[in-house]
C-alpha cells in the first residue's frame, strides 16, 4: 500500500552526501594464493619500473560541470524559503529555482514534471556541476529531498554544485493526481489488519474496488501512465531538458525503481547513480510480503531499543509489548476521532509501519502509539495525514504498484496466503499481505518495469536489512540483474539507509564525489 510521510518526515530524510569516514567489513573474498615448491628453476623477477604508477582509472563519467546553466528556471527562492522554518536552511544561503518540465514525448500522455533547483548561493556563472535528486510517490517528493539535501551536505560538495529535485507525476510540485475519494482512502488505511478469510478481507477489497473504479473515470486513457517504465522516460526527458550528456541522480526507494529502469534504457545517459533502497520489478505479491514483514519486525526491534535508551520513552521497559497490546484494544474498541472516523487498530498499526520507516520520527511515534493507548487517537491521525490529503501521495503511490504488475490475485488466494503470513509473522504478516487486494479490480498493464541487466555504468546500490518498504533481499537481486552494480548492506533500520551512519556516508560519497566503487560485499555496522 501506498506510504504516508509526515511533512517532518519531509524536512528529514534528506539525501546527504557526507563524506566522513565509517566502520565498515566486506563479505568473505577469494582465498589468496598458497605457495608451493616446484622443481623448475624459479623465474627472475622483473625489475621494479621507474615511477609511481597513478591510481586505477574510474569506471565512471566525470563529475564535471555542465556547459552552462540550465535555462528555463524562475527564482522562487522567497516562495520556497516561506514554506520552510529558519533551522531547515540550516543556517546557509539556500537559493531556489523551479520550473515545470513538459514530458509525454515517448508515448504516454503529457504532463508537468516540476523540478527544483537548490543551490547555495547562486548559480555557479561558469555551469553548475548538476545532481538530480528523484523522489516517491507515496513519500517524500525529489524536490523536499533536495532541500535536505542541500541544508545539510558539506559546503564543500556542494560548492560549485547545483541539486535537482524531481518529482515523480502526480506528486510534489508535478501536476497532482486526486483520483481516490477520501473516504475510500480511510478505508483502506483503516481495513482490519489481522483479516485472513474472505469475508473479513471483503471491504477491503471493496474499497480497493472503488478505487479504481473512480480513478478509471477520472484519468481515462492516463491511468496507465503512473507506471515507472513512462516514469524513466520522464527522467530522460528532464535529462535533455537540464542539458546535461550524463546525468548524475540519487533514487530513494519508487525513485530508485525508477532510475534503475531509465539506467536499463537510456544507458548513453547514466552518470554516477546511487538506487538506495530499491525494490524488485519481478517479486511477487506473495514474496515481498513476507519480506516486509521481517523487515517491518526487525525495524520494530531497533525502535523499542531506541525508545528504551532513551530516559522518557513513553511506552515503557518493552516497547514491543506494550505497541501489541494497544493495537489489540484499539482492535476491541476503536477510538473516535473528528468527522466521524474510528481510528482502529488498521490505523493505528498503518501509522506503526510509517514510523518505523522512518528513524528520525521514532520518539513522535512512540508518543503517538502512547497517546492512542490512552485514548487521545490524534497522534496517529497526524503521521498519516499529509498523504492522505488530496493530492498527497497516497493516489500516485497506489496508481504506481498496480500499473506495476500483472498479478491480480482472487480473493480466496488471497485469504489463503495471508492466513499462512499472519502464522508466520503474527503482528505484520498479513497486514502486509493484504497488498495483493490492492490491485484486484485495476487493469492488467502490458508493460511492467524491466528486470534485466544495464549496459551503462555501474551503479551503486545500498539496501537495508530493516527496511519495511524496500527490503534488502530485493535490493540484493536488483544489484544481480543489473549486472555491475556494487552493493552496499547496511544493518540498520528505516527506508532508505544514508546517510545513517559514517559508514554509509563514505561508501556513497566516495563513488559520488571520486568516482570510487565501495568494494563488492561492503557491509555497515548499525
Amino acid at each position: 500500500m501506498p506510504r504516508p510521510v509526515s511533512r517532518a518526515a519531509v524536512l528529514v530524510l534528506g539525501v546527504v552526501l557526507v563524506l566522513g569516514l565509517g566502520a565498515c567489513a566486506v563479505g568473505p573474498s577469494q582465498r589468496p594464493p598458497v605457495a608451493t615448491l616446484v622443481d623448475e628453476p624459479a623465474t627472475p623477477e622483473p625489475a621494479p619500473e621507474t615511477g609511481v604508477p597513478g591510481p586505477a582509472p574510474s569506471l565512471l563519467p566525470p563529475l564535471l560541470p555542465s556547459p552552462t546553466a540550465p535555462a528555463g528556471f524562475s527564482d522562487c527562492t522567497a516562495e520556497i524559503r516561506g514554506t520552510l522554518a529558519p533551522a531547515d536552511l540550516g543556517g546557509r544561503d539556500l537559493r531556489f529555482g523551479c520550473q515545470s518540465v513538459p514530458v509525454g514525448g515517448g508515448g504516454s500522455s503529457r504532463a508537468e514534471i516540476g523540478v527544483l533547483q537548490v543551490t547555495v548561493g547562486p548559480v555557479p556563472p561558469g555551469g553548475p556541476i548538476p545532481i538530480v535528486v528523484v523522489g516517491e510517490a507515496g513519500g517524500p517528493s525529489g524536490s523536499d529531498r533536495a532541500v535536505r539535501l542541500a541544508a545539510t551536505a558539506p559546503e564543500t560538495l556542494l560548492a560549485g554544485a547545483a541539486l535537482y529535485g524531481v518529482d515523480l507525476r502526480g506528486t510534489g510540485n508535478s501536476e497532482p493526481v486526486d483520483c481516490i475519494t477520501p473516504s475510500v482512502r480511510e478505508a483502506l488505511v483503516d481495513a482490519d489488519p489481522l483479516a485472513a478469510d474472505p469475508v473479513a478481507l471483503g471491504p477491503l477489497r471493496d474499497a480497493a474496488a472503488s478505487a479504481a473504479s473512480t480513478c478509471t473515470q477520472v484519468l481515462e486513457n492516463a491511468l496507465t501512465d503512473f507506471r515507472t517504465g513512462v516514469e524513466a522516460e520522464d527522467l530522460e526527458e528532464v535529462r535533455a531538458a537540464l542539458g546535461v550528456e550524463r546525468m548524475h541522480v540519487v533514487g530513494v526507494g519508487e525513485g530508485a525503481g525508477v532510475l534503475a529502469a531509465w539506467a536499463r534504457r537510456h544507458p548513453s545517459s547514466v552518470g554516477r547513480t546511487v538506487l538506495d533502497g530499491v525494490a524488485d520489478p519481478t517479486t511477487t505479491f506473495s514474496q515481498r510480503a513476507r519480506e516486509r514483514a521481517a523487515a517491518a519486525r526487525d525495524a520494530l526491534t531497533g525502535f523499542a531499543a531506541n525508545c528504551t535508551a532513551r530516559p522518557d520513552c513513553p511506552l515503557g521497559p518493552d516497547p514491543t509489548s506494550t505497541v501489541t497490546g494497544i493495537l489489540t484494544n484499539l482492535r476491541a474498541a476503536p477510538l473516535a476521532a473528528s468527522g466521524g472516523r474510528q481510528v482502529t487498530d488498521g490505523t493505528a498499526t498503518r501509522a506503526l509501519v510509517t514510523g518505523l520507516a522512518e528513524p528520525a520520527l521514532w520518539p513522535e511515534l512512540a508518543t503517538a502509539i502512547a497517546a492512542a493507548g490512552e485514548g487521545d487517537p490524534n497522534g496517529v491521525l497526524g503521521l498519516l495525514a499529509p498523504a492522505e490529503a488530496d493530492g498527497g501521495g497516497f493516489d500516485a503511490s497506489v496508481l504506481l504498484t498496480c500499473n506495476d504488475t500483472v498479478e491480480r490475485p482472487t480473493l480466496d488466494q488471497v485469504a489463503a496466503d495471508t492466513a499462512r503470513a499472519r502464522a508466520a509473522e503474527p503482528l505484520f504478516g498479513a497486514y502486509f499481505a493484504h497488498d495483493a487486494l490492492l490491485c484486484s479490480s485495476w487493469p492488467v498493464p502490458v508493460d511492467v518495469p524491466e528486470p534485466g541487466g544495464a549496459a551503462g555504468p555501474p551503479s551503486l546500490v545500498v539496501g537495508t536489512r530493516g527496511d519495511p518498504f524496500t527490503p534488502l533481499a530485493g535490493s540484493e537481486r536488483v544489484a544481480t540483474q543489473l549486472g555491475s552494480a556494487s552493493l552496499v548492506t547496511w544493518l540498520g533500520a528505516g527506508h532508505g539507509a544514508y546517510p545513517a551512519t559514517p559508514c554509509i556516508r563514505s561508501a556513497v560519497g566516495g563513488y559520488l564525489r571520486d568516482g570510487v566503487l565501495p568494494q563488492q560485499g561492503t557491509v555497515c555496522p548499525p
